[in-house]
């Protein structure tokens, strides 16, 4: 069986279990606060160019969104996102949960610009609605698509102007950072908004994300949140010793990123050659097929992968490549298509 269902469909990197068992007769202190974590946030601090930020280590993506658009938020505060952020249709109403408010922006395509900013804006700013303090968008999009420098530039100095903050999913950015499309790195995202995650759980770790935060104000009594949100791990050093294992080297973080956008780009060559429709433009290591009900069925026999919808009469399925999927699975699965 193929499998193209995620992006964590494995255990994680084997130096990453390395680096776990090398440290299993340590004792370590709690909460993140461990020789390991304060390590791994310097080796962080430094691949980013930005020893000014703010760094946690988060168990996974869903509380590290809940934490990145809460923190320095007021009850009468809302979030813009696009109707098909994760953050809408994928976190059971996490953020509802809190008391605070989702203000969608219903578009074509994943990607948030300024233009549907300013048109969202017309509706606000009297008592009668919530008052919007923070964009969300995601990098990738849900739609596999990456952001360009300048487009989270111009949200960014928006949200500036606006006296908005923006926030960054990055549960993918490293698959971002590895696309042909991206033009940047990773150490110019300090740069360009106030608070965004560095995803491990899809880029080959055991588990969770960094949280890193670089505007002040969204830094005070974080900690206390994180506690109260049920994401500071007692256990946090094993977070500290994965991250520091894989920032000692600052290729390491997106070696594999960049393995999986390779095989990804090979399957949607694959796909376009044999006569299918790609239902997004390729991107990175999400591709997204159109198919009709019998190609559905039969390539569920010998492959894994999700439908997501239907378009133009057809559904859109997606196939997601891993730190792991080699080109003797990509060349076997096409073969076999």
């Amino acid at each position: 069986m193929y499998f193209f269902v995620n992006d964590y469909n494995s255990i994680c990197y084997p130096e990453i279990l390395d680096a776990l068992r090398e440290s299993m007769d340590e004792s370590n202190v709690g909460y993140g606060f461990d020789s390991h974590s304060e390590r791994a946030r310097d080796l962080i601090k430094k691949a980013l160019g930005d020893e000014d930020v703010f760094i946690r280590f988060i168990p996974g993506g869903t509380p590290a969104n809940i934490l990145g658009l809460t923190c320095g938020m007021r009850q009468q505060d809302s979030i813009f996102s696009l109707a098909t952020g994760h953050v809408k249709g994928h976190e059971a109403g996490s953020i509802e949960a809190t008391g605070l408010k989702l203000e969608l922006i219903h578009k074509d395509g994943g990607k948030l610009s300024v233009a549907d900013l300013k048109e969202a804006m017309k509706d606000f700013g009297s008592e009668y609605q919530s008052h919007p303090k923070k964009v969300y968008i995601s990098n990738t999009t849900e739609l596999g698509e990456v952001y360009k420098r300048k487009e989270i530039e111009e949200i960014y100095d928006f949200c500036k102007e606006n006296d908005m903050y923006l926030f960054i999913d990055g549960a993918r950015i490293a698959a971002a950072l590895a696309s042909e499309k991206c033009d940047y790195s990773l150490a110019d995202l300090t740069k360009m908004c106030d608070i965004f995650y560095l995803g491990g759980t899809k880029a080959g770790f055991l588990f969770g994300e960094a949280l890193i935060i670089k505007n002040d104000k969204l830094k005070e009594d974080f900690l206390n949140l994180e506690k109260q949100k049920g994401a500071m791990l007692a256990k946090g050093f094993i977070s500290g010793i994965m991250w520091e294992r894989v920032f000692e080297d600052p290729e390491f973080y997106l070696k594999g990123s960049k393995d999986a956008f390779a095989m990804a780009k090979k399957l949607s060559q694959g796909f376009e050659e044999k006569g299918f429709s790609l239902a997004y433009p390729f991107e990175s290591n999400q591709v997204f097929v159109l198919m009709d009900d019998k190609d559905v069925e039969r390539l569920r026999e010998f492959a894994g992968f999700e439908t997501m919808g239907k378009k133009d009469g057809k559904n859109i399925c997606r196939f997601v490549t891993t730190f792991r999927t080699s080109p003797g699975d990509v060349e076997g699965f096409l073969e076999k298509l």
